[in-house]
């Protein structure tokens, strides 16, 4: 038996140490490896001296002379798709001239270029350098005004080739940024800032922006690979990040897993310098790799640390041996952030990937050796090297703060967490830490029920600073007692988002602190949490900024929930009253707020008076700033799902019911308003009035007829407010259900089936849209290409066609067809409403419609009139301007006049 087990031991150690070797190797092999892309401005920029033929010398900066002249002796820019080379300006809309084309003067040009591919190589990281590229000059690119690229990927025009580079010349310009993108990464590269007489390079593969003034020149080079092995290129980068992802599996695989790795890197920084953005050379390389490839594994994370080494001499006549501790006093994530909460923290050297050699090596420090008479004191040599180090994500709280952590160390570690995300702007690093810390916590096995509480206690706070609710869900199960009472205070701060928000927040920490333990019987303990959060809850009232629209029925769930506690309801009323004062003229708050406080029915006691109070308070505000669209929004959402006029009644519901329940409680509120102030209800019809074309379409077909039903039952007819009210509203109705007849054509004038075509300077479109306007023309013959007019004409569905063959239309006569369709949709509108408007109270009706009402009833304000009803309808003018929606049909009678005379 324990040959056998012997033999899984070795088998197991030789496992780790292949690990370890080729992790080490993959990190070793990495020298440079640069971004997907390199741009900068170009400092001591020499005149190329450009020669085109037959312009001749062009001058910089690029005047607009020389930029037309560029235009008229270049040609399009194609675009390769596949095997093909297109040109298509919808896609790339550049002007350009060949490189046999070109001719560079200037001698000295050469050694600008050759500082650019300094550069370039520094910034691709090509490890061969600047020596190992050639530039190739490929053309001249002209980008003048609306000029772009879409996105699209270069390809290999010579062989070689890995990439381009652009030098733009100076020629002021706006726009025509480029947008680098290599898979999840991108830049946008803007050179219009210098442009005027600045020169400027970048490496592209991708689109760009159109040019909004002025020329953008450039010259386009070829980047070709000098070297025998290939250059560090973005795909190569992901490559290589494929590999180390690969290795990180497999050390998940180990049998005897290392808990963590560190590799030491060439050089020694500060602890103020100790982070990914100051490394240099090849740590920055290695570095940056490992951090990418540990963020795309997403089990492991990279940080940054100073370790010492301390090697102690007896310096003893005796033979002894020396004795070393190898420690980290700085830990750090890729930002520099510190993430060390003791002093020091000890490593073993068995888990470095490359050994370090202290024997012929000079201390940084040393101490001790002096002689005390009769021997010398024992020396300590102090070795300090920095170091990146990968730790797997479900061992990073230990290895931070030891097995055996504090409650002190753990809320240092993600205060400190908290506070470095306020400060890392985009990066994502420190929330992953945090998260993983917190999760760490919640799967640890603790001694006791009382230590895993104090724990949990800054890990609420963190769920909280985090809004993860199922992470603090997950906490509220766990927890057997309670949490330190200044992390409830903390937790106060964190939940406490904004005004009536709050209410839910609370909710869910209350029960979920207490869904464990339904049964609890520290009742003090109980009222005490209660009370802190009603406490929390009133400062949140207090001294919210914001409202939004949901706030309204938390408003009411606050006092009406807290009946049994009558303290707290009062505590709670006043902190209401003053949240709705300090919003008492926003409509997201008192449009809602009304709905909901004038159903009073179900509510008793303290509860009933406390919202009659606020309803009085706020009745005022309300009228005065009443909306129909804010009112129609609301109310519909406190519908049941799908519930519509139509499906209620198919249930057997009654109409009258179903009707108010789709209107809302208008009648309650014009009632209280009528009680509360004698002219108040006719400033609440005055404001529906005025609002009432801010509804949108579909609350015009549904919402208004119900809103109508129950308005007209109760508002006071003999008054000029209530008729015009309700005439604007009806009329309303009727134009925006119905629409406007359509007119049977007289002639061959065809204006509702001109398209507005995207090809706008189109001859063939152009043609088409004249055709239809022309009253005399009945026939069209079209050209040959004419594909682009069936898609916006509709495959010439209301013409009649002339074909040659399938799909090959060449010619149209128009046709009544159009009227034919639509003329029967729009009776079977107008017998749909005007059904429904019989159904209203129609001696009410009459009251207010007077002698308009056998109009309205039998639609005429939407129908097209007769040459007998015009001079009616020009009386009504002087009327039609009080109430544009009424005399609207005015207007439409004389385009139709007009458009007919054309």
């Amino acid at each position: 038996m324990s040959t056998t087990s012997d033999s899984d031991d070795d088998g197991a150690a030789a496992e780790k140490a292949d690990f370890i070797y080729d992790l080490r190797r993959l990190i070793s092999e990495i020298h440079a490896s640069g971004s997907f892309a390199a741009c900068g401005t170009i400092d001591s920029f020499v005149n190329p001296g450009i020669c085109i033929d037959p312009i001749g010398i062009v001058r910089l900066p690029l005047s607009v002379e020389d930029a037309q002249a560029l235009a008229q002796t270049s040609h399009k820019a194609p675009f390769g798709k596949g095997k093909e080379t297109l040109v298509d300006e919808s896609v790339r809309k550049t002007w350009q001239i060949d490189a046999a084309n070109i001719r560079i003067l200037n001698q000295d040009w050469q050694l600008c270029l050759n500082r650019i591919l300094e550069r370039v190589a520094e910034g691709l990281g090509i490890a061969g350098g600047p020596s190992s590229i050639r530039a190739e000059l490929y053309k001249m690119l002209l980008y003048q005004e609306g000029a772009m690229f879409k996105p699209h990927q270069d390809t290999e025009k010579v062989s070689g080739m890995f990439g381009t580079l652009i030098i733009c010349l100076p020629s002021e310009h706006t726009g025509g940024a480029v947008c680098l993108r290599h898979r999840s990464k991108s830049e946008r590269f803007d050179s219009s800032g210098n442009s005027a007489f600045g020169a400027s390079y970048l490496t592209w593969f991708v689109p760009i922006e159109p040019i909004q003034t002025g020329y953008r020149w450039v010259l386009a080079y070829n980047l070709i690979n000098r070297s025998p092995g290939p250059p560090q290129s973005a795909s190569a980068l992901d490559a290589r990040i494929n590999q180390f992802t690969q290795a990180l599996t497999r050390w998940q695989d180990l049998q005897d897993k290392p808990f963590y790795l560190a590799y030491p890197l060439d050089h020694e920084y500060t602890d103020r310098d100790l982070k990914l953005a100051y490394l240099k050379g090849n740590d920055f390389y290695r570095a940056r790799h490992v951090a990418q490839s540990c963020e795309a594994h997403g089990k492991y994370y990279m940080l940054l640390g100073n370790m010492e080494m301390c090697i102690t001499d007896p310096n003893s006549e005796e033979e002894m041996e020396k004795d070393s501790v190898l420690s980290l006093d700085h830990i750090v994530d890729p930002q520099g952030f510190n993430l060390l909460i003791a002093s020091t923290r000890t490593i073993s050297t068995t888990n470095l990937l490359r050994g370090e050699s202290y024997e012929d090596r000079e201390p940084d420090t040393q101490r001790g050796g002096n002689y005390l008479g009769n021997q010398y004191a024992e020396i300590d040599q102090f070795f300090k090297d920095s170091t990146l180090i990968i730790v797997p994500c479900h061992w990073i709280l230990n290895f931070l703060l030891g097995s055996t952590f504090t409650l002190h160390s753990l809320a240092l570690l993600t205060t400190r967490l908290r506070g470095f995300i306020r400060q890392a702007g985009d990066s994502n690093n420190p929330k992953r830490l945090l998260l993983q810390v917190c999760q760490s916590v919640l799967g640890r096995d603790f001694s006791n029920d009382k230590d895993r509480d104090l724990c949990l206690g800054p890990v609420a706070v963190s769920a909280a600073f985090l809004k993860n609710p199922d992470l603090f869900n997950a906490i509220a199960n766990q927890i057997k007692g309670s949490f330190e009472e200044d992390y409830y205070s903390a937790l106060g701060g964190l939940i406490c988002f904004d005004g009536p928000s709050i209410h839910e927040n609370l909710n869910a920490f209350r029960d979920g602190f207490f869904k464990g333990h339904p049964n609890r019987s520290d009742q003090l303990q109980v009222n005490n949490l209660q009370r802190w959060l009603d406490t929390l809850l009133y400062g949140c009232l207090y001294n919210s900024e914001h409202v939004y629209e949901q706030d309204a029925s938390r408003l009411v769930q606050i006092i009406a929930e807290r009946e049994d506690a009558p303290f707290s309801q009062h505590v709670l009323y006043q902190g209401v009253r003053i949240f709705v004062e300090h919003f008492q003229n926003n409509n997201l708050l008192i449009n809602p707020l009304v709905v909901e406080l004038l159903p009073q029915s179900d509510h008793q006691g303290r509860s009933k008076i406390y919202l009659e109070t606020l309803l009085r308070n706020i009745v005022e505000s309300a009228v005065s700033n009443f909306n129909l669209r804010q009112y129609a929004t609301y109310t519909a959402s406190l519908l049941p799902p799908n519930q519509t006029n139509s499906s209620s009644r198919s249930r057997g519901e009654d109409a009258r019911t179903n009707s108010s329940r789709h209107a809302g409680p208008i009648k309650a509120l014009y009632d209280y308003s009528s009680a509360y102030k004698q002219d108040l209800s006719a400033q609440l019809l005055q404001r529906i009035q005025a609002t009432a074309s801010e509804l949108a379409i579909e609350q015009s077909n549904g919402f208004l007829i119900s809103f109508l039903s129950e308005l007209i039952t109760v508002a006071d007819t003999g008054f000029n407010e209530a008729k015009s009210c309700i005439r604007s509203l009806i009329t309303l109705h009727i134009i925006r259900t119905v629409g406007y007849e359509p007119k049977k054509p007289t002639n061959w004038t065809r204006l509702e089936q001109i398209s507005t075509c995207s090809h706008r300077n189109d001859n063939e479109c152009l043609k088409m849209n004249t055709f239809l306007k022309d009253p005399e023309a009945s026939y069209h013959a079209l050209g040959e290409e004419n594909y682009y007019l069936r898609s916006h004409f509709h495959n010439f569905e209301y013409f009649d066609v002339e074909e040659k063959g399938p799909w090959n239309v060449v010619g149209v006569t128009k046709t009544n067809k159009w009227w034919e369709e639509q003329h029967p949709k729009w009776q079977a509108r107008a017998e749909k409403v005007l059904k429904a408007v019989k159904k209203l109270p129609q001696d009410r009706l009459q009251e207010c419609l007077g002698d308009e009402y056998d109009g309205v009833m039998d639609l005429k304000m939407v129908k097209v009139m007769d040459d007998a009803d015009i001079d009616d309808a020009l009386q009504s003018d002087e009327e039609g301007k009080e109430n544009p929606e009424l005399a609207s049909f005015v207007p439409q009678k004389r385009r139709r006049e007009n458009s007919e005379s054309t």
